[in-house]
């Protein structure tokens, strides 16, 4: 029953590194960001697979209390102009990052399609053909449930909920420009949570 979600303003915001050797570009340039939503789920070739919220129950997804709220859907919160990782490309480049397009978005309104790009011989070098998408893990699941039940309904208050996996070009950078890379990144990835919050949430947020 979507009527009784109710939600925290705010996102828990977690952070891990992927070598992705299985990526050209020594484990890609993208910035993996994970809503529980596998790279078949957000596959656009699927049929009836798009906008993501057709096939989506409301207990999908790391956005259960977002979703929910006046003018927000699962599919623009996570792909679309104004999702987190459109919002970070939308700041590139980091002006001494190894590449231009270091800390790219998967998925992000310029990369809707997390499965596409890991099937694409462009970016993925392995030999099965698919790289991995990393989509969210346990943090993101269990802390979205603020009452800590592990209930299968999604029953009670919830935090918004989101997990990123940052690229070696943003983690290790070079020796000498690894520390300016750091805080760069750093300050993009604050404006980019701060005004996405704010949009969802009201100006008094950040």
């Amino acid at each position: 029953n979507t009527a009784s979600i109710e939600g925290v303003r705010g996102l828990v915001f977690d952070v891990h590194g992927y070598s992705g050797t299985d990526w050209h570009n020594d484990g890609s340039d993208f910035i993996q960001w994970g809503y529980r939503l596998s790279k078949d789920s957000l596959d656009q070739s699927a049929e009836n697979n798009c906008p993501i919220d057709i096939t989506s129950s409301s207990t999908r997804g790391s956005f259960t209390h977002a979703r929910q709220m006046p003018g927000e859907s699962l599919e623009c919160l996570v792909r679309g102009p104004k999702s987190l990782g459109q919002r970070f490309n939308d700041q590139l480049p980091l002006s001494l990052a190894s590449s231009e397009t270091c800390g790219r978005g998967l998925p992000s309104l310029d990369y809707q399609d997390p499965k596409a790009v890991a099937s694409d011989p462009t970016y993925c070098a392995d030999n099965d053909g698919v790289c991995s998408y990393y989509s969210g893990g346990y943090d993101v699941k269990v802390h979205e449930r603020m009452d800590w039940d592990n209930d299968p309904t999604f029953s009670g208050i919830h935090m918004n909920t989101v997990q990123a996996e940052l690229p070696r070009c943003i983690r290790f950078a070079t020796d000498e420009t690894r520390n300016a890379v750091h805080e760069e990144f750093a300050d993009k990835l604050s404006i980019a949570l701060c005004s996405f919050m704010t949009d969802l949430f009201g100006s008094d947020i950040c």
